[in-house]
């Protein structure tokens, strides 16, 4: 036999599930930005050190696309993490020189931290994917 509920009961229950639904949206949106924030900051480094133009503008516009929940981007973004991070990996343990210079060796561990952090971030977390299925059907 199931127990009925009042509506004040009801309405609890409804305000709790909201409150930790704006809390999930609320994280994957800093998630989020965060990400393609240091992808745009990342491009615009690279257009410098590079030159490329094409690369910048596709860059920021894959940035532009993951802020507005385009799902396949999400996982371009966790596979291009997940490449980087096996690339890094080869870079540190197989062909660097350590006593060349610590500050690639520094910026390589950060490097791969973050392609880690990112990889398993956008893939798994559930406030991501609360965010970027807020952003594609509003």
């Amino acid at each position: 036999m199931e127990k009925e509920y009042s509506a004040s009961e009801k309405q609890q229950v409804f305000e709790q599930l909201e409150k930790k639904q704006n809390r999930l949206y609320l994280q994957g949106k800093i998630i989020v930005y965060v990400i393609a924030i240091i992808n745009i900051i990342g491009a615009v480094v690279s257009a410098f050190t590079n030159f490329n133009l094409i690369t910048l503008i596709v860059q920021i516009a894959l940035s532009i696309a993951l802020l507005c929940g385009v799902s396949w981007v999400r996982y371009f973004f966790v596979i291009g993490a997940g490449l980087s991070g096996f690339l890094t990996l080869y870079l540190l343990f197989g062909h660097i020189d350590f006593s060349v210079h610590s500050g690639i060796v520094i910026y390589l561990v950060l490097a791969l931290i973050y392609s880690i952090t990112s990889c398993i971030v956008l893939f798994a977390s559930k406030s991501v994917s609360e965010f970027l299925y807020a952003q594609k059907n509003g």
